[in-house]
């Protein structure tokens, strides 16, 4: 193994199959099959994050065990993460990690309650974070369901979460093989969910809710958007909420997942988010009569029953938490609800460790290999803040010798990439612009 990996290694057969029944026979698989945490993949995660392997992100509950980065990298591979994925899960370990999420009680709970992964920024596209048709499940982008299932099998394996030992849920969810997905940021007449944690949308932010699960809506009745806010918040306070249970409102959020379409009708009728949930909070109550007499008595000793025999949900607006995602059906929303114990975290990703001089001195190689063709490469951008970085492919005139000869920029872009990162450890998010694959017609070529 490679002198900078320090986990001990298993030594098996070139088979599927063994790697799959092993991971069943000792318990740190989730019964899907897992990828083989071999040194090169390990060490291609490790690449995009600027943290050493040895970094402690923290420990992992309910065994307390330390989560380094070479350990979530190896969780990570065997879930199936790819490279540019894998600092949004060292992000997501630190916010789970967080006193404020109560990981500790998340993990060892009767609840079916897991940590729900909610992806904001300009990397959704490009890693595959499914925020459109399907983002809950089925849209199947590889971000989406390899990022959450990375975290899910960090708990297992780091943490020793196990069903029916550590962990005492009663029923579990389908999220605890994992769940992340995105928010439709274009589609939001509001400030996006990482926005309003005090991010900007140049950043990739991941946050985590304790979700109980998906908890399905739909509606054809209602033409006023404000009826229709009514009617969600009447959903979202069901009389069996855990929020009943507690001695107060006052604890954990609710995601309320509203397709573009309803977040249209919304943000005409509730220009500033704000007021779009202070009406939620409004109507989330129930009559206390809807509870049997000794549920009410319940209650009232909980003091949960207002003057007018109103029992609200939650105590503050900003606990209904909206998030924009979803397909164009315009007929559903969806609501994640919370155990009441836990409070969302959010955490950006780790910028690249490399700066402009030492990029430029890392181009010498790339330059070379373009050079031989005689074409150039010319820096257009670099931001070590976003890991931003632009490359334009000079192939000066149309003959060949001055570069016209070189490879499509489409193809030549994975070589510029693998060669960057041998030299430059941290995120990367490279773009080439290729003169030749300008469209006829138009003045700007899109980058590969």
């Amino acid at each position: 193994m490679s002198g900078a990996l320090q986990s001990p290694t298993i030594e098996l057969d070139d088979d599927p199959e063994a790697l799959y029944e092993l991971s069943l026979a000792e318990g740190w698989g989730d019964g899907v099959p897992l990828l083989p945490p071999t040194d090169e993949r390990v060490e291609a995660l490790l690449a995009a994050t600027p943290l050493a392997p040895s970094h402690a992100i923290g420990k992992l509950p309910p065994r307390h065990g330390t989560a380094t980065v070479e350990l979530a990298a190896i969780n990570a591979v065997m879930a199936g993460v790819a490279p540019d994925a894998f600092p949004l899960v060292v992000a997501a370990l630190e916010a789970l990690v967080r006193p404020e999420f109560n990981a500790i009680a998340l993990t060892t709970t009767t609840s079916s309650v897991h940590p729900a992964l909610i992806v904001n920024g300009p990397s959704r596209d490009k890693l595959r974070i499914d925020y459109q048709a399907g983002c809950l499940g089925g849209a199947a982008g590889r971000g989406s369901m390899t990022i959450g299932r990375a975290v899910s099998l960090c708990l297992r394996n780091v943490g020793g979460q196990r069903t029916g030992a550590t962990s005492r849920t009663v029923f579990g969810q389908p999220a605890r093989f994992g769940q992340c997905f995105g928010e439709w940021e274009e589609r939001s007449p509001w400030p996006t969910l990482a926005e309003r944690q005090g991010f900007t949308r140049a950043q990739d932010v991941v946050t985590l809710h304790g979700s109980k699960g998906d908890f399905p809506v739909a509606d054809t009745n209602n033409d006023d958007p404000r009826d229709l806010a009514c009617m969600l918040a009447k959903c979202i306070s069901y009389p069996l909420s855990n929020y009943y249970l507690e001695l107060t409102g006052d604890c954990g959020q609710i995601v309320v997942v509203v397709n573009p379409m309803w977040a249209e009708r919304f943000g005409k009728a509730f220009a500033r988010l704000e007021s779009f949930q202070e009406y939620l909070r409004e109507h989330a109550w129930q009559p206390i009569d809807l509870w049997r007499p000794a549920n009410q008595e319940v209650l009232r000793r909980k003091s949960r029953v207002d003057a007018q025999g109103r029992v609200y949900l939650v105590n503050r607006p900003e606990q209904l938490v909206p998030v924009v995602a979803g397909g164009l059906g315009s007929l559903h929303a969806m609501f994640l609800p919370s155990w009441c114990q836990s409070e969302m975290q959010s955490a950006a990703v780790h910028a690249a460790r490399w700066t402009e001089e030492s990029l430029d001195a890392a181009l010498v190689e790339a330059r070379a290999l373009v050079r031989s063709d005689g074409a150039d490469l010319i820096l257009v951008e670099a931001d070590p803040a976003s890991a931003r970085v632009v490359l334009r492919l000079d192939v000066g005139d149309a003959s060949c010798a001055t570069g016209s000869c070189v490879m499509p920029g489409d193809a030549l872009r994975p070589l510029i990439a693998d060669l960057l990162a041998r030299r430059l450890r941290g995120a990367m998010d490279l773009r080439l612009i290729d003169p030749r694959a300008v469209e006829p017609g138009s003045n700007a070529p899109d980058p590969a």
